[in-house]
């Protein structure tokens, strides 16, 4: 019997031990339970987006010089055009926004949506500077209000061969 009640107490112990450590580790932040998540895989958001729940004009602009290397300007094409036979795409961006256009944020942020997590990052950079590196090549894709694209003249990189410009 003192036997029985000896084990029982040990495994208590071990049980009220191991709740403890869990607890600790959950409360600092290095055991996650969400299942929520997304994984490499898939969608970063549970979240569907799709041309209609964008509002508004926008300008895509896509460098074609790195993406007809790895041979997917058509599949980014694709994707940014809310076309319904997008590929997978094994590939990283980095998608540029003039630093107070809030509705090409918002855009950029709607896209990103539609990627597997970190596939698309998003980088504000002054809108002067911005079209004077896409000038020179010195981009991979923007995103960009039809407003803010006419106030800073992003016609000039319209008749450019090496920038694919996707108006929507």
């Amino acid at each position: 019997m003192k036997t029985v009640l000896r084990n029982l107490l040990r495994l208590l112990s071990v049980a009220v031990f191991g709740a403890t450590v869990i607890g600790v580790l959950t409360a600092g932040g290095y055991i996650n339970w969400s299942s929520d998540s997304p994984d490499a895989v898939s969608s970063a958001t549970s979240q569907t987006v799709s041309a209609e729940d964008m509002s508004g004009k926008y300008m895509v602009f896509i460098n074609r010089e790195p993406h007809d290397q790895s041979g997917t300007t058509e599949d980014w094409k694709k994707f940014f055009s809310f076309s319904d036979d997008v590929p997978l795409i094994m590939e990283d961006i980095t998608c540029k926004v003039a630093q107070f256009d809030s509705q090409g944020l918002d855009a950029a942020f709607k896209y990103q949506a539609r990627l597997p997590e970190n596939q698309m990052k998003i980088e504000q950079e002054a809108g002067v500077m911005l079209l004077s590196k896409a000038e020179l090549g010195r981009f991979d894709v923007i995103i960009m209000s039809e407003a803010a694209a006419e106030s800073y003249s992003a016609q000039t990189l319209y008749d450019i061969e090496k920038i694919l410009t996707i108006k929507l």
